[in-house]
């Protein structure tokens, strides 16, 4: 049971984008990225395992392509409108003839079995990343196929009983003029970026060099938000706060800096009592599982303390909105048809 008051304690709000290979396909063959992958079947039930100790409440933000588990069953499920970047390169649906049959022959494509498994623990959230790893400010793609590629989203969803209401744009291209499709579709809260320069979708170099050094040294701020200046129009806007960078050989000296700037970040959210949002992908914790999740366990010990003594607590997404959710902002979101 969610409280009703909003701005009485810092919250910690962690989404994941869970998207296998369909998320980097238009930038690494899926034998270039096969370690990470792979791991993410060791990962993903090790980041329950550590969410469920701590008493974690996450957003799993997953591309609809992984809710198959059969290669005919996924192409039954495909829009009849596809997006027609001017860079054909990015569309995955090229891939879909090649996949396996299924999900015990391809597990680089299909995660039905996963989902299966993030659901069975509690406070687990499954939400949409859209069907296809949508690009939402590419050249070409239209509102229209936007609009289909969530409705596939959401029928592959309901295929296995969830209700998505929870929306994260892939690559963090969060299309202004989508949000009202997202409202219209029943989306309820979806991920908005940090404010300022280097966190604007489609970086230049000089703003991807800056998010790096922003990870590891306290460069735009704490980046947390009071409860109350989310606009309480659907869908809630909950913008991230920090990426959760993985281990990485090269940067291994750098850790401690990057710890540090997190729980630094969570501290202010507990003090002042605002949200804290941290994001990352399972693939991100697929190669390097031992050193990610210890890294992770640090973050969540601070969490526990400052759960104690500050009375910080953990939501996901869904719980969040439907903690800012009026009668007038729950008639305004119903889904089409419901209205």
């Amino acid at each position: 049971m969610i409280e009703r008051s909003h701005d009485d304690r810092g919250i910690l709000l962690i989404s994941l984008d869970f998207e296998l290979h369909w998320g980097v396909h238009d930038t690494l063959e899926a034998d270039d990225y096969r370690e990470n992958l792979l791991g993410v079947r060791r990962a993903v039930p090790a980041l329950l395992d550590l969410f469920g100790e701590y008493g974690i409440h996450a957003t799993w933000a997953t591309v609809g392509f992984l809710f198959f588990e059969r290669r005919d069953d996924l192409i039954r499920g495909l829009p009849d409108e596809k997006p027609s970047y001017t860079d054909g390169r990015l569309s995955p649906y090229s891939l879909v003839q090649t996949l396996g049959r299924d999900e015990g022959e391809d597990p680089l494509h299909y995660a039905g079995s996963l989902i299966e498994v993030i659901r069975s623990h509690p406070h687990q959230e499954i939400g949409s990343h859209t069907f296809s790893h949508y690009y939402c400010l590419e050249e070409g793609q239209t509102g229209e196929s936007f609009r289909a590629d969530l409705r596939a989203a959401m029928a592959a969803a309901r295929g296995r009983g969830i209700t998505l209401e929870s929306f994260v744009f892939p690559k963090n291209q969060l299309n202004p003029n989508y949000v009202g499709i997202c409202r219209e579709m029943g989306i309820k809260a979806l991920r908005g970026n940090a404010p300022g320069w280097m966190y604007r979708p489609k970086a230049s170099l000089a703003g991807k060099v800056a998010r790096l050094l922003d990870a590891h040294a306290n460069l735009s701020g704490h980046n947390c938000y009071p409860v109350s200046s989310i606009e309480r129009t659907p869908p809630f806007n909950m913008p991230a706060s920090q990426f959760l960078r993985p281990h990485s050989r090269r940067l291994r000296v750098f850790e401690r800096l990057k710890l540090r700037r997190i729980r630094s970040d969570l501290t202010y959210a507990a003090r002042k009592k605002q949200v804290y949002h941290l994001w990352w992908h399972p693939h991100n914790f697929g190669s390097h599982i031992a050193q990610n999740l210890a890294f992770l366990r640090r973050i969540l010990n601070h969490y526990a303390y400052l759960r104690d003594r500050f009375r910080m607590r953990s939501l996901n997404m869904g719980e969040l909105s439907r903690l800012l959710a009026t009668p007038e902002a729950e008639a305004a979101s119903a889904p089409e048809g419901k209205r």
